[in-house]
């Protein structure tokens, strides 16, 4: 979109700027006016996504705005915005953009990790720390990803046993040889990697496809004093901020559900499980 604003902005500036009478500047906090419609300094810093934007950003950001806007014009023009496809992904944006500012409000609201903790956290994994490993692996990385082939895979103790179900089951895969950074994956998940038996495998979703990992060779470089400190700050930081969230999410939603209304065609169905522990909850 900014790549368009960009093209567009010096056809449009000469448009405006033939045959009109012009108004008084705009001054102050106002930028710009498009047609008579304020831009304000406010409005440039959300759009360059920061507070102190240099000139060349400044803008950039502004030419994006005055073009979104020239063109959102000519859409109401043509009427497009009463078109009931429009005024859908208009609610849906709208509710994107609240989910957002609500998400941004819990996550701000999240006491932050101490000192004391963080110590903690770089003594109880030594592999992501003081013992910090690097494991290069043999790796399938299989093109395709399904909870049906991922519990295909789990009892599986060796590549070949992996490479031979896939075969019969005709699911693509390439081999290849990389690295896992004990320090760029969850700390608890580096320690497990690091217990296990030499040669054994295991495998784990990733952008659509899964990557079935033998640990070949482990390098250790260690992290330690206060880089160790500030990384820890901030995994730790991440996993309460990304739980706390989580959990107040599904708060809300649980509470919400007892206001909604289905109709019977679209009722969803508890499975068997859920309903036995849903049961278990309120016998408790």
């Amino acid at each position: 979109m900014k790549t368009l604003a960009f093209t567009l902005m010096p056809a449009l500036l000469l448009t405006s700027a033939c045959g009109e009478k012009r108004e008084a500047a705009p001054s102050g906090q106002v930028v710009a006016t498009v047609n008579g419609k304020e831009i304000t300094i406010l409005d440039l810093r959300q759009e360059a996504g920061t507070a102190n934007p240099g000139k060349p950003v400044e803008q950039a950001a502004l030419n994006a705005i005055i073009a979104r806007e020239l063109l959102a014009d000519e859409a109401k023009k043509q009427e497009l915005d009463a078109l009931p496809a429009t005024a859908i992904m208009q609610d849906k944006a709208r509710q994107l953009v609240l989910v957002d500012a609500l998400t941004s409000t819990l996550r701000s609201s999240v006491p932050e990790p101490s000192r004391d903790e963080a110590l903690q956290f770089v003594a109880d994994h030594p592999s992501s720390f003081e013992q910090r490993k690097i494991f290069v692996v043999d790796q399938l990385i299989i093109l395709a990803s399904s909870p049906e082939l991922i519990r295909a895979i789990a009892p599986l103790d060796t590549m070949t046993q992996i490479e031979e179900m896939l075969a019969r089951k005709g699911v693509a895969f390439r081999r290849s040889v990389g690295t896992i950074d004990a320090l760029s994956i969850d700390p608890d998940a580096a320690e497990k990697i690091a217990q296990l038996p030499q040669d054994a495998v295991f495998a784990s979703p990733e952008g659509g496809v899964i990557r079935a990992n033998r640990v070949r060779e482990t390098v250790i470089q260690p992290v330690s004093g206060a880089e160790a400190e500030k990384v820890a700050l901030e995994m730790i930081r991440k996993q309460r901020t990304n739980a706390m969230v989580a959990n107040k999410i599904q708060q809300i939603l649980a509470d919400g559900q007892k206001s909604v209304r289905y109709n019977p065609a679209y009722q969803p169905v508890l499975k068997e499980s859920r309903k036995t522990a849903a049961a278990d909850v309120r016998r408790n």
